[in-house]
C-alpha cells in the first residue's frame, strides 16, 4: 500500500513540525574510486536486561511520558537468547501511519527479513498519528522507551539504531540531533528537520535516502538535514561511492561518525527497494 500525500499535507507538516534550525547550504561532492574504511568498532556493552533480567516479550507495551500513556511494539527474536546482546532497531511510521504498519506489512521497512532473529525491533506509536515532537515530548518518550527495552531485554547499548519514512524520517533526524548519547546511527528516508533538531554535543552516524522528485518533502529539505550532520560531524565536501545503489559517503568525518547520502533520481515520496539493504549494511558497520 503506497501512501500518497497532497500539497495540503505538506503545509500541515510545516505547521506542526517543530524547529527547523539548519545550515541550509547544500554540499557539493567529488567522487573517488577508492571505498571508505569502516569505522572502528566498539566492544558490545550489555544492558541490565541480560541474563536473569530478561522479561520483555513480543507485543504492545506502554509507559507514561509527560503525563501521557505512550505505546510501542516490541518484536523479539523467535530464538531469543537472554545472554546474547542484540542490536535494537527503532522503526518510525509516517504521518497517518501507525506502529502496526511498521511491524506489520512493511516488516520494519524490509529490515526484519534481513536481520531475522539477530535484532530486537521496536515500533513506537506517534501522537495524533505523527511525530510533531512538540516541546521535545517525543524525544523524552524515545528515551523512556529505549530505557525500558534495555532494562527488559539483553541488548547492546552501543548498537541502537533509528530509521523511519517521511514523518518517521523527520523524527529519526530529531533523534540524531539530540540523542547521540543513546543512539549510534540513524537512517532517515524522505525526511527533513520538521520534527525539530535541538542542539547537542553528542553526534551520530547518519545515512539519508531521498528522491529528487519527492513532491511532498522536497529534496532540498532532505539536503538541509544532511548538511546539519555534515557540519556536526566535521565532514569534508569530498565523497566516495559506497554500496551498489548510487550512495556516497562524505570524507573526513569524525571517527565512527560517517555521513552517507543516497539521492535517487526518481521514486517520489516513498522509500526505494534498496533501502533495507543499504540501511542494514550501514548499521552492520557498528559492531
Amino acid at each position: 500500500m503506497r501512501h500518497v500525500w497532497t500539497v495540503l499535507l505538506f503545509t500541515t507538516l510545516v505547521a506542526c513540525g517543530g524547529g527547523t534550525g539548519a545550515t541550509g547550504a547544500s554540499t557539493s561532492a567529488t567522487e573517488s574510486a577508492s571505498p571508505p574504511p569502516p569505522p572502528v568498532a566498539s566492544p558490545a556493552t550489555s544492558t541490565a536486561g541480560c541474563g536473569s533480567g530478561s522479561k520483555l516479550t513480543t507485543g504492545m507495551h506502554s509507559l507514561s511520558s509527560d503525563g501521557l500513556q505512550r505505546s510501542y511494539w516490541v518484536e523479539m527474536p523467535a530464538s531469543y537468547d537472554r545472554n546474547k546482546t542484540y542490536p535494537v532497531i527503532i522503526g518510525l511510521h509516517w504521518r497517518d501511519g501507525s506502529a502496526a504498519d511498521v511491524y506489520g506489512w512493511s516488516g520494519f521497512f524490509g529490515l526484519k527479513n534481513l536481520y531475522g532473529d539477530n535484532a530486537i525491533f521496536v515500533a513506537p506509536e506517534g501522537l495524533d498519528k505523527g511525530w510533531a515532537n512538540t516541546n521535545d515530548r517525543d524525544i523524552r518518550f524515545m528515551r523512556a522507551m529505549i530505557g525500558e527495552v534495555q532494562q527488559g531485554a539483553c541488548t547492546d547499548a552501543q548498537r541502537v539504531f533509528a530509521t523511519g519514512f517521511s514523518f518517521g524520517g523527520m523524527m529519526s533526524n530529531a533523534i540524531g540531533c539530540e540523542m547521540g548519547d543513546v543512539v549510534r546511527a540513524i537512517a532517515p528516508m524522505s525526511g527533513s528537520l520538521w520534527s525539530g533538531c535541538a542542539g547537542s554535543s553528542y553526534k551520530v552516524a547518519a545515512m539519508f535516502i531521498h528522491a529528487k522528485d519527492d513532491n511532498t518533502v522536497p529534496y532540498s529539505a532532505g539536503m538541509e538535514a544532511r548538511d546539519v550532520f555534515l557540519k556536526r560531524n566535521s565532514c569534508s565536501a569530498t565523497t566516495v561511492p559506497v554500496g551498489s545503489h548510487g550512495c556516497v559517503e562524505y570524507q573526513g568525518c569524525d571517527s565512527g561518525k560517517p555521513v552517507l547520502w543516497c539521492g535517487t533520481e526518481t521514486g517520489g515520496h516513498w522509500y526505494p527497494n534498496f533501502s533495507a539493504q543499504e540501511s542494514k549494511a550501514f548499521f552492520d558497520r557498528f559492531k
